[in-house]
């Protein structure tokens, strides 16, 4: 189990996508906004868990953020919804497909998604977010 392996498990999942056809997937919350609709996901924080005398666990939490360019259009922003609506499903069966990560990862749990908008780069875009816990026992090996 590695920590950069299952970053790189998150990545090669999400990249499975195809409904919506996401553009890219990025590592990193989005500071610009080239095409849509992209996939991104970043740290959001670690804790560490299940102490023993000789290692400790960690969960560390993510974000998954999909971006949906808006549009003044009636017929595009209802095909935004329809696709904010598939990426949450999307994300969800992705991700529950390799529940630990190509065996980086003892356990994944998936939060629920949540639809928002968020500006980047002074452009308004529509965002579904779900969060990820990553559980990694036997994290970090304590030595006297």
């Amino acid at each position: 189990m590695t920590r950069s392996g299952a970053i790189t498990a998150i990545d090669t999942r999400l990249s499975t996508i195809s409904d919506p056809a996401f553009v890219a997937v990025y590592r990193g919350e989005m500071l610009a906004v080239s095409g849509t609709p992209v996939l991104a996901f970043w740290i959001e924080g670690r804790r560490s868990t299940a102490l023993t005398l000789s290692n400790a666990g960690s969960t560390t939490s993510f974000t998954i953020r999909s971006y949906f360019r808006l549009q003044s259009s009636a017929d595009v922003r209802e095909e935004v919804e329809e696709d904010l609506w598939d990426a949450m499903y999307a994300v969800d069966n992705a991700l529950r497909a390799d529940s630990n990560l190509n065996d980086n990862a003892s356990d994944i749990r998936i939060g629920s998604a949540t639809a928002g908008y968020a500006t980047v780069g002074g452009v308004t875009f529509r965002t579904a977010s779900t969060p990820l816990e990553v559980d990694i026992l036997d994290d970090v090996t304590i030595t006297p």
